[in-house]
């Protein structure tokens, strides 16, 4: 029962409860009324609608070498993959190791696979993708040739894992070189036909890698394998190298804009862990992202264990295990280049119906494997997995254009590292590693039995389940291109009237909870905005997307024209955005002076020069210089945050809540400094809750409320709005 006590104090339980729901209410009904105006008419979104291309002429735009050389890429990629797959009992036999050791070695490429993809998925949004191609390529052929002359399991491991650094360029760059490189409304067939490389190279590969080593003969005929089999990436790392790299996203551009963007050599690069963030947001691309992570304990562990099982169970040599693995590739063969063509045509009619079938087929994958081994008969065995292999190469076939849709064009490589990293990080070297133990528990059918079926399930589940995401986040990619044209047409027009700082249409996300909804604001060179609103409006949150301390889910920021919205905080400073955070942000043990001269830590030229100027500015720090600032009081902290953040020079300086928990006198005092740095011509954004401070300081303000923009305008009109400052600022302030 609630206690009198309580009641009185406004703490009723029941009242808080109440009032937390009806804000969570109101939150949902807000992201999802945003939402709704987000997602486009079908006939604004690209690919969507319309004729189809026919695909000679796409072949005639694009040309065919790219083509053809990342196809015969894909396909000795596969000789690799089916040399260590065909001959992993023999290998086993070689160096004595168990079921569950020749998994993890297995698994080791895979491995180095997604540690190269991130890197090199980095590189190629900002670098030549088709030489990155040919030096990723000239690696993974020189490590496949090493692999021959391994005398110990631990130099077999390191071989293989080194491998899987040449082969990590394959997702990231080859899908993005076809995404640009030939246009969007023949680009599912181009994917449908790169795709077909995967199954022709795994069926002719073991018939190729089982000649070999039968021809070889003795124990160590499998290292012919890989002695051949390094051969022909020698002379693609070539091919690729020479080919032209392709402008990134100009087909999107043509489509929605009508023509193609000048492409802005002086964006700061795009960071790892930015783009890793802002590629979470997209809710399409998380489910796929999650989907074939679960797929990828089945993807790796079938066809290495279905061999491991076809000899015990059957008796098969590596000629015989070569001739079925191959000849299950038939079907995805054949698959790979109709499942193009069809996912065309269901694009144009619905994105969504298109992954739906993509979470269907890929769902369907682990089911007809596990039937197929409750047949004792090779041939039933052999259908049952053919159909389960030829749904997944045809679900995966599509996967591609649909990334390509939903991510952004400047993160495209990055994207499909991603899918790398879940894929073979998450799950085909943990599955590897779960199968074999299984397997050399339970033997090798009990593991294909249980880790198949459950893993692409919930894969294609999971990715059907983001398929209702997928029409707002293609409408979020024409939104981002609109705004970047008209970005650019105004700052042609009049490039003297570009802001220093512009936030464009930002939402933000913790986790599920958005708390900033289509947040714009400019501020100009010398100018002062005082960020105002209650406590949970959203201010330090716009502060955090600015200094680069969090990624928007939606929106962009610039710093003089320039695109920051995915460069890290560490670069955000050193272009000059520096922010003052709320409450402590001094290092207590450190003396003022150190905490100054390491605030210069991006600057270390000048800094007697700027210290003294810090100084001028605060003559209680000099007389204190050689104290902890532990030993400060609030208001001198302070100063001394505000002196820190001046070492820097900055061109933006954000200042979160200068007054909070101050004594008055010390506000004023703190005031005169910001005046005088607002006079010395200083851009400053300051977040306030008091009006009358806001009122002395700045020249414009900025209202919001409930993560949302009320007022932009002059402080000074702000003040007659009493609609809006009434109940927050003068009943806060008793007046």
């Amino acid at each position: 029962m609630t206690s009198s006590a309580d009641s009185r104090s406004g703490r009723d339980p029941a009242a808080l409860a109440a009032t937390i729901l009806e804000e969570e209410a109101r939150r949902q009904e807000e992201q999802q009324r945003r939402d709704d105006v987000t997602v486009l008419p079908d006939d604004r979104l690209p690919g969507v609608g319309g004729e189809a291309m026919p695909l000679r002429d796409a072949l005639r735009t694009g040309g065919a070498s790219m083509l053809t050389v990342l196809f015969l890429i894909q396909v000795f990629d596969e000789f690799d993959r089916a040399a260590f797959s065909v001959l992993a009992p023999r290998i086993q036999e070689t160096f004595a190791v168990s079921d569950t050791v020749i998994a993890a070695i297995g698994g080791a490429s895979g491995a180095l696979f997604v540690l190269g993809a991130v890197p090199i998925g980095a590189l190629a949004d900002r670098v030549s993708r088709t030489k990155l191609a040919g030096v990723a390529t000239a690696l993974w052929g020189g490590f496949v040739f090493l692999t021959g002359f391994v005398r110990s399991a631990f130099a077999l491991f390191v071989t293989r894992a080194l491998t899987g650094i040449g082969q990590a360029n394959v997702l990231p760059v080859n899908n993005a070189l076809i995404a640009d490189q030939y246009p969007l409304e023949a680009r599912s067939r181009l994917f449908g036909l790169l795709g077909a490389a995967t199954p022709l190279g795994r069926f002719a590969a073991p018939f190729a890698v089982g000649a070999i080593a039968s021809i070889a003969g003795g124990s160590d005929g499998w290292r012919w394998a890989f002695w051949l089999v390094a051969i022909p990436p020698a002379f693609l790392a070539v091919a690729v190298g020479v080919q032209r790299d392709p402008k990134r996203g100009r087909y999107e551009q043509r489509l929605v804009l009508g023509e193609e963007l000048d492409e802005d050599a002086d964006v700061p690069r795009i960071s790892m862990g930015a783009a890793f963030q802002r590629l979470k947001k997209i809710r399409t691309f998380y489910f796929i992202l999650v989907g074939v992570g679960a797929l990828g304990f089945a993807l790796f562990s079938i066809p290495l264990f279905l061999s491991l099982y076809l000899e015990e169970r059957f008796g098969y040599d590596e000629w015989g295990r070569g001739v079925f693995l191959g000849l299950v590739q038939v079907g995805p063969l054949l698959g790979a280049p109709l499942a193009g063509y069809f996912a065309d045509r269901l694009f144009r009619r619905s994105p969504v119906q298109l992954l739906l079938l993509t979470a269907a087929m890929v769902g369907s994958y682990g089911i007809f494997v596990v039937l197929g081994l409750y047949f004792s008969n090779i041939v039933l065995l052999w259908l049952f997995v053919t159909i389960g292999f030829t749904g997944a190469f045809a679900g995966f076939v599509t996967l591609p254009p649909t990334t390509s849709a939903i991510v952004p064009y400047r993160l495209r490589s990055q994207g499909f590292a991603m899918v790398g990293v879940y894929i073979f990080l998450l799950g085909a070297f943990g599955g590897a590693i779960l199968t074999g133990w299984l397997s050399d528990s339970f033997g090798e059918r009990t593991a294909l039995l249980t880790v198949a079926p459950i893993s692409t399930v919930v894969g294609g589940s999971l990715i059907a389940f983001g398929a209702r995401h997928v029409r707002r986040d293609i409408s979020l990619v024409v939104e981002e291109l609109r705004e970047e044209q008209e970005e650019m047409l105004r700052a042609r027009a009049n490039p003297d009237d570009v802001p220093v700082l512009q936030v464009r249409n930002l939402d933000y996300s913790y986790g599920r909870v958005q708390v900033l909804f289509d947040v714009s604001l400019e501020v100009r060179r010398g100018e002062t905005l005082a960020l105002l609103g209650t406590n949970g409006a959203g201010k330090s949150t716009v502060l955090r997307a600015v200094s680069g301390l969090g990624i928007p889910d939606r929106g962009a920021v610039r710093l003089n024209g320039r695109t920051i919205t995915y460069t890290d905080a560490e670069v955000r400073v050193e272009m000059g955005v520096v922010q003052v955070a709320g409450g402590k942000a001094t290092f207590a043990p450190l003396t003022v002076e150190e905490n100054l001269r390491v605030g210069a830590f991006t600057k270390r030229d000048d800094v007697d020069a700027r210290m003294a100027r810090v100084f001028d500015l605060f003559p209680v720090l000099a007389e204190r210089r050689d104290q902890p600032a532990a030993s400060l009081s609030g208001g001198q902290q302070q100063m001394l945050a505000l002196g820190k953040a001046l070492m820097l020079d900055p061109e933006v300086l954000l200042i979160d809540e200068l007054s909070l928990g101050l004594a008055p006198i010390v506000v004023q005092e703190l005031m005169v400094v910001v005046e005088n740095l607002r006079a010395a011509g200083v851009t400053m954004i300051i977040v306030e809750q008091s009006l009358n401070i806001a009122l002395a300081l700045a020249d414009r303000a900025v209202f919001m409320e409930k993560g949302q923009v009320r007022f932009t305008g002059p402080t000074a009109e702000l003040a007659e709005r009493d609609d809006l400052v009434r109940a927050v600022f003068l009943g806060a302030e008793g007046g």
